[in-house]
């Protein structure tokens, strides 16, 4: 029987043709045309032109109607390869589901991982089996469970096996220096490596230094930058790679750091995705990471489907969850069995001046009520000043006066307020009780010879701290100091922490959150940390606990942490809400699968969803206290 139809590809060119004399039926044409967006030249061909990825579906969808109606259809030249090529990955994303469950099922009880000195703890076990044993895995699990042990240990097996020969990790920044101490922890030795940033000209040295390492690391930005090169690096060498702090390439759509990684991804050997937040805002943000680990696939459809299907089926969390199910593993917090920390929560009883600064901003908040902008983005931006500004004053109320480069809030404007000498004056009249119990709890900690974290969530502050404890040489982190030895040799943040961590000659960090919170090991040399302050963003709140909370803790050792909060202040407040979310936190983090806002975006003071609410138990509390 003759076959009427053909599809060819020509370059980004997918042809289609018909031998009939009548052309095409009116009903294909109007599913080709239409619906899969082909266009008639004037030969009569059927032409579409698109990306190799997108033809490679068009294609199948093509075969897949033709052989709904019957029809025989000639698959001709390099178009039949690329079709096999993506029969194979669909094939190998089922083996892997299977494999996927059967490992989930069946958890691996021991291994055996050439080179690697580190002892696994036993929930970390079934862990490297089911990310060695899946072609793509995701790891979810909780921060401090030890994903980058996990992931090391997974690699040792595969490259023993020459499955792969080098390992590239994406991170971010802070994320650099962790990965290269656990890799000398993990197998007793400095790895054969390479950071690639800086100027495209080192760049470009690095890049052929690459060539002889055996790990190499960059930046989510810096693999934007260097997409060309990187898709020749996988293509010539067998690399596992892992996109670490996966939710960095949440967006979407229109991300310029998911849509390079998903294109890139189809180079490599093997690929892993690892966060504790798969999903930081909403289940739009899980699409771009498990693209990212199986490409060309139709695991979650398209972009648009993926969202419509989220926005329409009020069951998708749960269907999603346990369609990706075989994908990922998780270890929630209870198998890592940690000491319960102490918690030491202190009240200060604000000094005279500091209570008449915060009554007066606390009475013009609630006079403001009644003229709120009702702009979405005005009022949010109003609502947030306020808070900061109420935060500011129960902290050091000499933070009026300076910019707020944390939450972008310029200087106060306290004209027409009878406290306007007092603000601007602060300073001589009164030291910030919070501060002299931070150098009076800091100091007791530090005369025992014990390393100490101060935390406080504006720069002003670490700077007046850096003053006050002179004498301790402290080490501080913040987002003005540069980053590492290739933004300042002498002079960086990873020069600070390795000093702390280290030496006995720096005893004292002093840290911002939104610096400091992600991907900084700490426990093994500090169990002390002192809040000066926290706002309602339980994310880097959590994730700054955690920073001498973690696996690594001998069981007699004990953390304390020491919350310092004024009297009848936003302190109360912002307890309490941290207690309400954390206690949400805790309940999904021991589910298999998360949905919680982790994002450590400086410029979020909370949850987007629940800035409101924040917001109106700050006011509850004002009016409650003074009134109106």
């Amino acid at each position: 029987m003759e076959i009427k139809y053909s599809i060819s590809l020509d370059g980004s060119e997918l042809k289609l043709i018909t031998s009939s004399d009548e052309g095409f039926d009116g009903r294909d044409s109007i599913y080709l045309e239409n619906i899969l967006g082909f266009e008639e030249n004037e030969d009569g061909q059927l032409i579409l032109i698109s990306s190799i990825d997108e033809i490679s579906k068009v294609s199948s969808e093509v075969l897949d109607y033709f052989i709904s109606k019957h029809q025989d259809i000639d698959v001709k030249g390099e178009l039949k390869e690329l079709i096999a090529k993506q029969e194979s990955k669909e094939r190998d994303l089922e083996l892997s589901i299977e494999a996927g469950i059967r490992l989930k099922n069946s958890p691996a009880l021991e291994l055996d991982i050439p080179g690697f000195t580190r002892t696994l703890k036993p929930y970390q076990i079934p862990a490297v089996a089911h990310m060695v044993g899946i072609g793509n895995s995701a790891n979810f699990s909780v921060p401090g469970s030890g994903k980058t042990t996990i992931t090391l240990a997974a690699y040792s097996i595969l490259k023993d096996r020459d499955e792969v020969n080098k390992i590239m990790i994406v991170a971010p920044r802070a994320a650099f220096m962790s990965w290269e101490e656990e890799y000398n922890g993990c197998f007793g030795k400095v790895p054969v490596s390479v950071r690639i940033s800086g100027p495209i000209k080192e760049r470009k040295k690095l890049h052929k230094e690459a060539e002889n390492a055996d790990f190499i690391i960059m930046s989510y930005q810096m693999v934007t930058n260097d997409k060309e090169w990187v898709a020749k690096f996988l293509t010539s060498n067998k690399v596992l790679l892992i996109l670490d702090e996966s939710h960095y390439i949440k967006r979407l759509q229109g991300g310029a750091w998911s849509s390079t990684l998903i294109s890139l991804a189809p180079f490599a050997t093997r690929r892993i995705i690892l966060t504790g937040t798969p999903v930081p805002n909403s289940l739009e943000d899980l699409w771009s990471q498990i693209n990212f680990l199986w490409p060309n696939t139709d695991i979650l459809g398209t972009s648009d489907s993926y969202k419509d299907r989220i926005n329409s089926d009020k069951d998708a969390q749960s269907s999603i969850r346990d369609e990706l199910r075989p994908l990922f593993w998780r270890i929630p917090k209870s198998k890592l069995k940690l000491r319960t920390p102490k918690i030491h929560r202190i009240p200060v009883k604000m000094k005279p001046v500091q209570k008449a600064i915060y009554d007066a901003i606390a009475v013009k908040v609630l006079s403001e009520l009644e003229r709120v902008p009702v702009e979405r983005q005005r009022l949010r931006n109003w609502r947030r000043a306020r808070t900061i500004r109420l935060l500011q004053i129960a902290s050091n109320p000499g933070l009026l006066a300076q910019f707020s480069y944390e939450f972008e809030v310029p200087p106060m404007n306290s004209t027409g307020l009878s406290v306007t000498e007092l603000i601007e004056n602060y300073p001589n009249f009164e030291t910030p009780p919070k501060l002299e119990l931070t150098m009076k709890l800091a100091k007791e900690i530090l005369d025992r010879g014990e390393k100490v974290l101060i935390w406080t969530s504006f720069v002003h502050n670490i700077k007046t701290l850096e003053n006050l404890f002179a004498e301790y040489k402290p080490r501080l982190v913040y987002g003005e100091i540069p980053k590492d030895d290739n933004e300042d040799e002498f002079h960086n943040r990873e020069k600070m922490i390795r000093e702390f961590k280290e030496s006995n000659k720096f005893n004292l960090l002093i840290a911002n959150p939104s610096a400091c919170a992600e991907s900084v090991s700490l426990h093994k040399v500090c169990h002390h940390a002192i809040y000066v302050d926290r706002t309602f963003n339980c994310a880097q709140f959590t994730q700054s606990l955690d920073r001498i909370h973690r696996i690594g803790l001998d069981p007699d050792e004990q953390i304390h942490y020491y919350f310092l909060m004024a009297k009848d202040s936003i302190d109360d407040v912002i307890d309490d809400r941290l207690k309400e979310k954390q206690k949400r936190m805790f309940e999904i983090l021991e589910d298999d699968f998360a949905l919680l806002n982790l994002d450590s975006s400086i410029h979020d003071m909370s949850e987007a969803s629940e800035e409101e609410a924040d917001f109106n138990r700050v006011i509850d509390q004002l009016r409650r206290l003074y009134g109106n």
